[in-house]
């Protein structure tokens, strides 16, 4: 938890310079359009640069981006306004509104002062962006808790719809007074600039349990449509989304299709994601034994992992998971398990809700085809992909724009062996012929410098007793287990089961 006396680095230094800027007058000639909260809500930026990214793209003028945006089905348009950093002004805000009065239109800013509120109005604005980050922190420099507050009802008076944003669970419990309509949740950490979606990704619940009201959006790291999809499935009721549409050669179809990818996301009720992600964060991290071949084993893998079970993860819910199982159906490897004999094993294991079903693959179309629908029918809850071959393509489907829950595979030894990935996190497996299952480890010293690369460390490819502390102790936040706890290929050693499973209790609990 990150607790601040006074605003530090990066965002200090903007804030600095926002203080020297003086308040400018405009008079507003523009309807006030609130943002449609019953409605899936796209909110398409106009951003020409960031201090983590440098210049994004070139916007001469302002209103025909926002025409695409709103042809594409953006619910509102947000206009950076910070001149320094990120290259905009209030008057791209004021042309924006003037050219489309029936659009809500967002001033993104880094605001300090009431009288900033009534700048907003003046020049068209109908939200307008509060930063929490601003104000958090003892000794704050900007009125803490109390100016916010000042800020949020100043923007009512006017008519305004206040978009306060968070980045942290520090930060969601400061506005929780607040009870606000509308937070945006941003994946970047002001402070440093530093992405961490999964963090994100986990504040939702919290927001949902303290602000039930509250309609809530995502912000910052949409990189595709399949970004898209997961952030709906997540249950985040919008998106807001400014680099991705900038540098797209046509925004307004790249919006349609991130828009479809978050409605899908809505409509799908897997809980991979959601379930996923909690786990990555708590101290033992994500823990999954591969390779599951029979009714026997599966069983007893799944007695043997309740042992895991944690405070604040305890199975509460059919929805509240504490590991998972894989079933490999590569035909070549001497773990393969057939279709029919999943669904055996899977409808065994009912009697174990808290477990995570896995379907693992290679890169063939057929598989892919059958883990699919073992996916739609409900049978298994995500799959691993397995020896991706092109970057954004697996099975014949573009990653980019999937509709399922999966995570991929890389075969590394070294960083340069990571290339782009569509998931929201990867699991690093070691090269070897079989490309998968031969208890081959990556060096610990590959791992740390995979570790910013892939930013969660998932580590699979001879993980066992000897060797899980010192990955933990390196980061490691996934662990994904086959070969270490068999008697032999596909069978499941019930004493090597139990030593594994004692020490990953014991590390459990020494790391809470």
């Amino acid at each position: 938890m990150e607790s601040q006396n006074i605003v530090p680095t990066i965002l200090a230094e903007i804030l600095e310079k926002k203080q020297s800027k003086p308040l400018r007058i405009n008079t507003r000639t523009t309807p006030l359009n609130p943002p449609n909260l019953d409605s899936t809500l796209i909110i398409a930026e106009i951003k020409r640069a960031s201090p983590s990214a440098g210049n994004i793209g070139e916007i001469a003028n302002p209103k025909v981006l926002a025409e695409s945006y709103l042809q594409g089905g953006a619910g509102a348009i947000s206009v950076l306004c910070e001149q320094d950093y990120f290259k905009g002004d209030l008057e791209d805000l004021r042309e924006v509104k003037e050219s489309h009065k029936e659009a809500c239109v967002l001033r993104k800013d880094f605001i300090t002062k009431q009288e900033q509120i009534a700048e907003s109005y003046g020049f068209g604005a109908d939200m307008v962006l509060l930063i929490a980050a601003v104000f958090v922190g003892q000794k704050n420099p900007y009125g803490g808790f109390g100016q916010l507050q000042r800020l949020y009802e100043e923007c009512l008076k006017f008519g305004l719809t206040p978009l306060i944003e968070v980045h942290n669970a520090q930060e969601v419990d400061f506005i929780a007074p607040l009870q606000a309509k509308f937070i945006g949740v941003n994946s970047r950490n002001l402070h440093t600039f530093v992405i961490d979606r999964i963090q994100a990704y986990n504040l939702i619940e919290k927001i949902q349990a303290q602000n039930p009201q509250s309609k809530v959006i995502f912000e910052s790291s949409l990189n595709c449509d399949f970004d898209g999809f997961v952030v709906g499935n997540l249950g985040f009721n919008g998106i807001l989304c400014g680099s991705y549409l900038v540098r797209n050669q046509t925004p307004r179809v790249a919006l349609e299709n991130l828009k479809k990818a978050l409605e899908c996301g809505k409509k799908d009720s897997n809980v991979f994601y959601k379930n996923a992600f909690k786990l990555l964060d708590l101290p033992l991290g994500f823990v999954k034994i591969c390779g599951i071949t029979n009714v026997e084993d599966a069983l007893m893998c799944a007695e043997s992992l309740q042992e895991l079970a944690i405070k604040g993860v305890e199975c509460q819910a059919k929805e509240q998971k504490i590991a998972a199982l894989g079933f490999i159906i590569e035909p070549n490897s001497p773990r393969f398990v057939a279709i029919e004999e999943i669904k055996r094993i899977t409808k065994e294991l009912e009697r174990f809700p808290n477990i995570l079903k896995v379907v693992v693959l290679k890169d063939d179309e057929r598989q892919m085809k059958s883990a699919l629908k073992l996916y739609r029918e409900g049978i298994v809850d995500a799959l691993q992909l397995h020896g991706i071959t092109k970057a954004g393509w697996f099975g014949g489907v573009e990653l980019r724009g999937a509709n399922f829950a999966f995570y991929e595979v890389w075969n590394v030894e070294s960083a340069e062996d990571l290339g782009e990935f569509v998931s929201p996190f990867v699991l690093l497996d070691s090269k070897s012929a079989l490309g998968g299952g031969s208890g081959r480890k990556i060096d610990n010293k590959a791992l740390e410098s995979l570790m910013k690369k892939a930013q969660y460390l998932c580590v699979a490819g001879g993980v066992g007793i000897e060797n899980v502390e010192s990955l933990k102790k390196i980061g490691a936040k996934m662990l994904d287990i086959n070969s270490s706890i068999e008697s032999e290929p596909g069978k499941k050693d019930f004493a090597k089961l139990q030593s594994l499973i004692v020490k990953l209790k014991t590390l459990g609990e020494s790391l809470e």
